[in-house]
């Protein structure tokens, strides 16, 4: 029934499209019909046993403009609009689950895999890179200190990881334990962390290449972006959790319009919606009563916003540029999938971890989203001679991860056995019932 009911949805979009003049009108049609078809392309791979997630994806690639050409690029770029939401709503829900007080037995874990497979990986990425240096013609053309150091760029940006698709996948399967608390945390602070390592590496590498006039102004910009997005992240948490304690009605739609507007006006100020976000997060769980309700109203106007936002990431893909990096592209996602998975594991072998994290936890930090494309854009600012080479190498390797990631991450979290852990976890934390007289 699902499969028929895309079929009727793809025919009637067809013939819509047959009479498309344009205009915001074509943006909501737009909207509507990849919510649709997405959803139920979502409950078709739930039965396959797939991820949601992968059909949402794959719903984008295949009515997008690589493939049917249901949506044009002027609707996919359009729909972009609901990136930023998403990625603030998904931020917020990352933040609002890192109780500190709950991590702090998890805390060793993640500071030595963050150091072992973030930072370790990004290292190893940058080496990959530098060793393919004949097969990408933007750093052939490099003599040896600079092609090292932008390789070594590119790593960072490539190591990047997606707390989207983890929140994402481990509510789909209602997943509690150590290890998927232990991925959570390591894919939020892997955020900081990366931010953090693309500033440096990115002022070394212009200054190398010879552009230094410009490095003033990049660690200015991104100075500006980290603590500008912190502080006000402070300002938005207090907001949010001001109004879920004293006016509480319509809570879920005064979320996604805080949500939108951290997205559209972070981005004009150059503040990062999902640190903005994030910072929101953390201030709700660990300093209000707020947490547990803000976690029920993000729940209830999620599911659109979420099903577009990865179906509009599908349309991205481009098929053809996927093709010309195919063979650098593949290399550097094996690369960092062995990069990612081993050196979590030892990460968490010097922490003393519990097996499950040990075994499971590096398959987490395989998912790879917003965050490589956003560096990568940047990268594209700071290098604009051979950015955009660049770029298109990035974008393969996102492609890749977003295909083929969220499937091995959700047969890890049935594996570990934390799937469905939820309900009984929070089960176990409400008071017991006290006894009739």
């Amino acid at each position: 029934m699902n499969f028929l009911i895309v079929l009727a949805l793809v025919g009637l979009m067809h013939a819509a499209r047959t009479f498309d003049s344009g205009g915001s009108h074509a943006t909501t049609l737009a909207f509507g019909f990849v919510l649709l078809a997405a959803f139920f392309t979502g409950r078709i791979f739930a039965n396959l046993r797939l991820p949601k997630l992968t059909g949402y994806i794959a719903t984008g690639i295949l009515v997008g403009p690589a493939v049917l050409g249901l949506l044009s690029p002027e609707m996919v770029h359009d729909l972009e609009i609901v990136d930023g939401v998403a990625i603030a709503m998904i931020a917020l829900t990352a933040g609002n689950e890192l109780d500190l007080r709950a991590f702090r037995p998890l805390l060793r874990s993640i500071q030595w895999i963050t150091l072992w497979a973030v930072v370790g990986t990004a290292l190893l990425l940058g080496v990959a890179v530098f060793a393919m240096q004949g097969l990408l013609p933007f750093l052939s053309e490099l003599s040896l200190v600079p092609a090292l150091a932008v390789a070594v760029v590119m790593g960072v940006v490539m190591s990047a990881q997606s707390p989207a698709v983890v929140v994402a996948l481990r509510d789909e399967v209602e997943a509690d334990g150590p290890m998927s608390r232990t991925v959570l945390g390591v894919v939020v602070i892997a955020d900081l962390v990366v931010i953090l390592l693309f500033a440096a590496t990115s002022s070394l590498a212009q200054s190398v290449v010879g552009s230094p006039g410009e490095l003033s102004d990049t660690l200015s910009l991104l100075t500006w972006e980290i603590l500008g997005s912190l502080t006000s992240g402070v300002l938005v948490g207090s907001i949010i959790a001001a109004y879920l304690r004293f006016v509480g009605r319509n809570a879920a739609l005064f979320v996604v319009a805080v949500c939108f507007v951290v997205a559209e006006v972070g981005s004009r100020i150059h503040f990062d919606p999902l640190l903005v976000a994030l910072a929101a997060g953390v201030l709700i769980r660990n300093t209000t009563r707020q947490g547990d309700l803000l976690h029920s109203q993000i729940e209830m106007a999620s599911l659109p916003v979420y099903v577009v936002f990865f179906a509009v990431a599908g349309a991205h893909i481009d098929l053809r540029l996927l093709a010309s990096v195919a063979l650098p592209a593949t290399a550097i996602v094996v690369v960092r999938g062995i990069g990612l998975v081993f050196g979590s594991r030892i990460g968490a072998h010097f922490a003393r971890s519990p097996e499950t994290v040990r075994r499971w936890a590096g398959f987490g930090l395989l998912p790879q989203a917003g965050l490589a494309l956003a560096l990568a854009a940047l990268f594209v600012k700071t290098f604009p001679g051979f950015g955009a080479e660049a770029r298109a190498l990035v974008l393969g390797v996102v492609a890749l991860n977003e295909l083929i990631a969220p499937a091995i991450y959700r047969w890890a979290l049935v594996r570990s056995g934390e799937a469905g852990q939820r309900e009984v976890a929070e089960t176990a934390d409400r008071p017991a019932e006290q006894p009739a007289a």
